[in-house]
């Protein structure tokens, strides 16, 4: 992939639709992507809180309480790892009022491939200040997933920008339910 690819995912987004005419390797591809985009970050704002927060004086804050509160490995593995398939489900259902036929796979792909820019942003999340590569990955994402939505799920081009906000204004509603069933059972 080119640097502006990270601009112009055009051609990243016609190799996402070529690979999903074979579902079940694209499925597979899918969850792996999805399952590792979720490790490293979690990996890194575990060391983050732990190793370098262990050696920043804890009255920084960077070294969360852990008295019974969920740790942040888990809670940034799992927020990760639930996300994509959440949008997918938005996706889906919000589709069906823009008359798009259901393709779970073809929603699960926009939502996980849109969310590279993120998974890669999450690996620097060692260091507190990283959070604004985040921000920024999100900021692209969002362009990322716009365009998915064109020319994967065949959202048209005057209805993709609502289209994409109602979907993240759902994932974030979800969100907050999911981060409350998890706490209450992790």
């Amino acid at each position: 992939m080119s640097f502006g690819a990270v601009f112009e995912p055009l051609g990243l987004w016609a190799r996402v639709a070529q690979e999903l005419r074979q579902p079940q390797r694209a499925a597979g591809r899918l969850a792996f992507i999805a399952l590792l985009g979720a490790f490293g970050p979690a990996c890194a704002v575990y060391a983050g809180t732990h190793w370098v927060g262990a050696l920043l004086d804890s009255e920084v804050g960077l070294a969360p309480a852990a008295d019974g509160r969920i740790d942040p490995f888990r809670a940034t593995f799992l927020g990760l790892l639930i996300a994509p398939l959440l949008l997918a489900a938005v996706y889906v259902l919000l589709g069906r009022l823009y008359k798009l036929p259901a393709r779970p796979l073809a929603a699960f792909a926009v939502a996980v491939v849109g969310a590279l820019p993120i998974y890669a942003a999450g690996l620097t999340m060692v260091f507190l200040p990283a959070i604004l590569l985040v921000i920024g990955a999100f900021l692209l994402s969002c362009f990322w997933w716009a365009v998915g939505l064109r020319t994967v799920l065949g959202v048209p081009p005057r209805d993709s920008a609502e289209f994409n906000a109602i979907s993240i204004v759902g994932l974030i509603v979800l969100m907050q339910f999911a981060g409350a069933w998890l706490a209450d059972w992790v």
